[in-house]
Parts: structure tokens; C-alpha cells; sequence
């Protein structure tokens, strides 16, 4: 079922925006990833970024640039497959909610709520402003939907009055 785009409340169209420029910086990043299989690509990226000052001047950055260097073509390809295919789901939550579509409320719903837990997690691992803001973001998103859902299905049920 659909509703009518009159109908539809501004605030899916702003979580289907929020989608979209996910699937849009997925696909990004996956393109990036992809170019990273070619040894000479790889090797003027990482000597790029080796020369930066924040590379040298932090330890979190240091070990993450180590740990890109020792990563194989394989795994950027599996690494861009990933990001395809989430770039692919996303983009389709976004389609179903800005045409308001109740499937797509019900998809982000369960797509959404099967990452809290890792967000959550990732937050106590090691505690970050982003990942406060996007736990935050991502329980809105879908506290908001359940609430929307459970409105229509309330007023679906409600029988119609009987006329005198």
C-alpha cells in the first residue's frame, strides 16, 4: 500500500533524503575501494596519505593506515562488494519512503534496528561524538517509523461509523 504524496509526511521524505545521500557516498567509497586493487594506484594513495602530518601525529591514524597497507586487491574488491550492496539497500529505503510506501517504512524499520545493537556496542568500545550522533539518528529514525506505522495500522482497524 501506498499513500497518496499529499499524504505523505515531509519527515519520510527526510529520511528517504538521509538515505539517499548514504547510497550515494557508498557507492563513492566503493568506486575508491575498487580503483585500490591497482598496484599503482594503491601505491601513489598510500603515499599520499603516509605524507600527511595526521598520519604521522596520531596513533589511531598511524595503525589505521597500517592496517590498509596490508590489505590485498581481494579484500578491497570484497570490501566494495559490501558497500555496493548497502548502497543498493539503502537506495531502495529511499525510493519506498519518499514514494511513501509502507514496505519501505517496515525495511528501514528492520534494517535500521539490526545495527543499534552494534552501535550500541561500538559506543562503549570506545565512545566518539559521531557515534553518539548516529546511535541517536538511527534510534529516531526508528522510534519515528514504528510510531507512523502503528498510527496507520490503528486507524486501519478502527471501524467506520455506522450512519443513523
Amino acid at each position: 500500500m501506498s499513500r497518496r504524496h499529499a499524504e505523505t509526511p515531509r519527515t519520510l521524505a527526510l529520511i528517504a533524503a538521509f538515505k539517499f545521500l548514504k547510497s550515494t557516498l557508498l557507492v563513492g567509497l566503493a568506486i575508491a575501494l575498487l580503483h585500490l586493487r591497482d598496484p599503482d594506484t594503491f601505491a601513489h594513495v598510500t603515499g599520499w596519505i603516509g605524507s600527511l602530518p595526521i598520519v604521522t601525529g596520531h596513533h589511531f591514524v598511524s595503525r589505521m593506515f597500517d592496517d590498509l597497507l596490508g590489505l590485498s586487491p581481494h579484500t578491497f574488491g570484497v570490501f566494495s562488494a559490501v558497500a555496493l550492496t548497502y548502497a543498493t539497500l539503502y537506495a531502495i529505503e529511499g525510493y519506498g519512503l519518499w514514494r511513501g510506501y509502507r514496505w519501505a517504512e517496515f525495511l528501514t524499520v528492520i534494517s535500521t534496528s539490526l545495527f543499534i545493537p552494534l552501535e550500541i556496542w561500538e559506543c562503549f568500545r570506545h565512545l566518539t561524538a559521531m557515534k553518539v550522533v548516529g546511535l541517536a539518528i538511527n534510534v529516531a529514525i526508528v522510534a519515528y517509523l514504528v510510531y507512523l506505522l502503528r498510527m496507520q495500522l490503528d486507524a486501519e482497524r478502527k471501524p467506520e461509523p455506522v450512519g443513523t
